[in-house]
């Protein structure tokens, strides 16, 4: 934003070269995908449209091919890894607006790239969203949502926490550092009780087989296109959802134990940033408006 601010002309000059590169007439069509979901008969009526839309976009569809992403490396990977590491370092922030709730996050990496994520866990983070986090947050807590996020199979083994129109900032802290230890206590709830683990698998269940619409559907038949996934590996994933056990909870806590590159960002007031250094909160705080 400053350099936008500052030197319009530099940040100019580097969307446009972005431009030019998109729109490489040898190269913008290698990758270039086109998603549709229809029944038989409106594909049938809407083909001709389709290709005179396909034929009017830029670029040889003989031209060079790119790298195959599935298998090659982006060029620039690298390079952006390592910028993004020392221009950009982790750290706990802060964003001060005029507000009289706080909007918290936490995430950290539970699983390094490349790393089997066994289809347990989806039972275990949907266990933390509806029961601890939505105690502990919204309803002692007080916000109006608190909630985690983490996608087995389709994410990338970051585990995140949010909250919403939350009237605390560090005490949410305190309750998100603390659901390793109650999930520890869950487990050992769930070993004595095995109709209390069977229904956190159904719910766990209920998200893979809830009734789709067809735009969904078509959403989620190209996500797995994309991700390259088999019949067979939805399989696997169901299978292990299905055979969840206590001890994956405690697997999945001792994780969270040892949650790597752990990073905060908290929307909320000047008041409420003061408060949460006062209790060992400090963050890197900016003032937005």
């Amino acid at each position: 934003l400053k350099e936008a601010e500052e030197d319009w002309d530099s940040v100019l000059a580097k969307l446009q070269k972005m431009r030019a590169a998109i729109l490489n007439k040898s190269t913008c069509r290698s990758g270039m995908m086109l998603d549709i979901t229809a029944d038989a008969a409106v594909m049938e009526t809407i083909k001709p449209s389709v290709d005179a839309f396909l034929g009017a976009l830029p670029g040889d569809a003989d031209g060079e091919k790119l790298a195959d992403p599935y298998n090659t490396e982006h060029p620039w990977i690298t390079k952006a890894k390592s910028e993004m590491t020392e221009m950009a370092p982790l750290k706990d922030e802060g964003f001060v607006v005029p507000t009289q709730v706080s909007y918290v996050g936490k995430g950290g990496r539970l699983y390094e790239e490349g790393e089997q994520i066994p289809g347990s866990t989806a039972v275990v983070s949907r266990y933390l969203r509806t029961g601890y986090l939505w105690d502990h947050v919204r309803v002692i807590g007080g916000a109006y949502g608190g909630f985690c996020t983490f996608n087995p199979m389709e994410g990338d083994g970051v585990f995140t926490y949010l909250s919403y129109r939350d009237p605390n900032l560090d005490k949410t802290l305190d309750v998100y550092d603390a659901t390793a230890d109650a999930l520890l206590e869950a487990a050992e709830e769930l070993e004595k009780n095995p109709d209390a683990l069977a229904t956190a698998i159904i719910g766990a269940v209920g998200d893979l087989d809830g009734a789709l619409s067809a735009q969904q559907k078509g959403s989620k038949a190209f996500n797995r296109w994309l991700l390259r996934q088999t019949p067979e590996e939805r399989q696997e994933y169901r299978d292990q959802i299905l055979n969840t056990k206590a001890s994956d909870f405690k697997d999945f806590a001792m994780r969270l134990k040892q949650l790597k590159d752990p990073s905060v960002a908290c929307v909320s007031s000047k008041a409420a940033f003061e408060a949460a250094a006062k209790a060992g909160k400090v963050m890197d705080v900016k003032t937005v408006v």
